[in-house]
């Protein structure tokens, strides 16, 4: 056999490796086994904390909740995006509103002073016409007014866009505040349910919602503006949120078809021999637990893209996310001789801000088969919001990020609650060793509701007894598990 009767084998064998492969792909992702919960995952539903650990955990979720008590505009009491502006982000804001119950039962603040907050961060919002589209509020508002930005007071020239993900998010911790607080807050929240129109943002060539509304000036929703072209269609946790609160809308003419819930698309990998599971498109962690922080899918069986004539495979969404967590931490750990930031206890990438740079990771296996280790910064509250699946493996992670210390002595990334700290810094790096003091709202939240849930369930609660979620529960056909 010649040189080149040689390379023509090799690059058949290569082409036909290849098809097998992304026939197995396609097959596990299509039709693939279903993916259900193990007794391991199942034991972690009851994990026992000690002492220690609750005084840890506690001391975390008095942190993050000073965040969403103190750091926001006045006097519409919404929740900053972040320490460093002004801008609000409605995101946040569904963070803020479930952060309040939190805050109630721990002892924090009185109920009075919290269902105050709340109706007043609620008429803030609803009161306004200019900082919403179709019902669908805008991703950044002014914090004091919870109108258009005013740019002469902000860091940057932010967005004016009707984001359906961070709608989401504000209905979310609407719903979550007004399950617990009842009476005009229910009825506030009921409105603004009510007055979202999914359907506008929908679109019906393709099956799968827009990503939002947005201005073409700073005249925001009353000037003009379109549809965006970029859709949400991967089945991950930003997803999820956007499609179970659309299809559980309470007008049939601005919900969306439930099948659309189970048109995202599943894709399935696995990280050499861990267990297989559905993959985001950047395996950022976020994109495992946002959806958690609200709906209680340790009581869901899998679900049944198949009753809705859809390809793919049943998932428990609660064991894919803990799979998804493991399969994170564990890349982390053989990425630690090449950032030494990175170890066993010393893993979690997730969104954050370090320094200058506003970083997003990409962790295989994810859609896009590519990693970007952000330099090897890690985002404290990746593991801590993991809580919910891997409560042993995230406690070990907390309590290294807590014990850090720089050569002086000074801790890198603890902030005492105590003393007014936010818990922990929004990221940090060993090498060299640096604690980035910047919080931000989406960061500090689902921390402090993953945590709670882990501990005591209450925002799981407090969401799924809604009727909005009662109703996407109905109209997805989840079944208990």
């Amino acid at each position: 056999m010649d040189r080149r009767s040689g390379q023509r084998v090799v690059w058949r064998i290569a082409i036909v490796a290849l098809v097998v492969l992304a026939i197995a792909e396609r097959s596990s992702a299509e039709a693939g086994l279903p993916i259900t919960a193990s007794s391991e995952s199942v034991a972690q539903w009851g994990y026992k904390f000690t002492p220690a650990d609750q005084e840890l955990l506690n001391a975390i979720e008095k942190g993050c909740f000073q965040y969403f008590w103190q750091e926001i505009g006045q006097p519409a009491m919404l929740a900053k995006d972040k320490t460093s502006d002004v801008v609000c982000s409605t995101a946040a804001v569904g963070f803020q509103l479930s952060s309040l119950p939190i805050g109630v039962e721990r002892g924090w603040v009185t109920r009075e002073a919290a269902e105050e907050r709340t109706k007043t961060i609620l008429k803030s919002l609803m009161e306004r016409t200019d900082n919403k589209k179709y019902g669908i509020y805008l991703h950044f508002i002014d914090s004091a007014t919870g109108g258009i930005p005013d740019y002469s007071k902000t860091k940057y020239h932010y967005e004016l866009t009707a984001s359906t993900v961070d709608h989401a998010l504000l209905q979310a911790g609407a719903m979550t505040a007004a399950s617990y607080f009842g009476g005009e807050v229910a009825k506030m929240v009921e409105e603004l349910a009510a007055t979202a129109n999914w359907k506008a943002m929908y679109d019906d060539k393709s099956g799968y919602l827009s990503m939002g509304w947005h201005a073409s000036t700073d005249d925001g929703p009353k000037g003009p503006g379109g549809i965006l072209p970029s859709r949400w269609e991967w089945c991950s946790d930003e997803e999820r949120i956007i499609y179970f609160l659309a299809a559980g809308a309470p007008d049939k003419e601005k919900a969306i078809d439930p099948a659309a819930y189970y048109h995202l698309k599943r894709v399935v990998k696995q990280h050499q021999e861990m267990l297989p599971y559905v993959v985001s498109w950047n395996g950022s962690l976020f994109t495992y637990f946002f959806s958690h922080c609200w709906i209680d899918y340790r009581h869901l069986a899998a679900d049944d893209p198949a009753a809705f004539g859809q390809p793919g495979p049943a998932v428990d969404w609660f064991e894919n996310s803990r799979r998804a967590t493991l399969t994170h931490r564990q890349r982390c750990i053989e990425m630690a001789s090449k950032f030494p930031t990175l170890g066993e206890n010393r893993w979690g990438y997730s969104p954050c801000t370090y320094k200058e740079h506003y970083y997003v990771a990409e962790v295989q296996p994810n859609v896009m088969n590519r990693d970007d280790w952000m330099h090897g910064v890690i985002a404290p509250y990746a593991a801590g919001s993991a809580i919910m699946f891997a409560p042993v493996e995230s406690l070990a992670a907390l309590r290294e990020f807590k014990s850090l210390r720089d050569p002086e002595g000074k801790p890198i990334t603890w902030r005492d609650p105590e003393k007014g700290g936010y818990a922990f810094s929004d990221s940090f790096t060993l090498d060299p060793p640096y604690g980035h003091d910047e919080n931000l709202g989406i960061d500090a939240g689902p921390m402090l509701l993953a945590i709670e849930n882990a501990r005591t369930g209450l925002v799981w609660k407090l969401f799924m007894q809604h009727d909005v979620a009662k109703r996407a529960v109905e109209r997805l056909k989840l079944r208990a598990r």
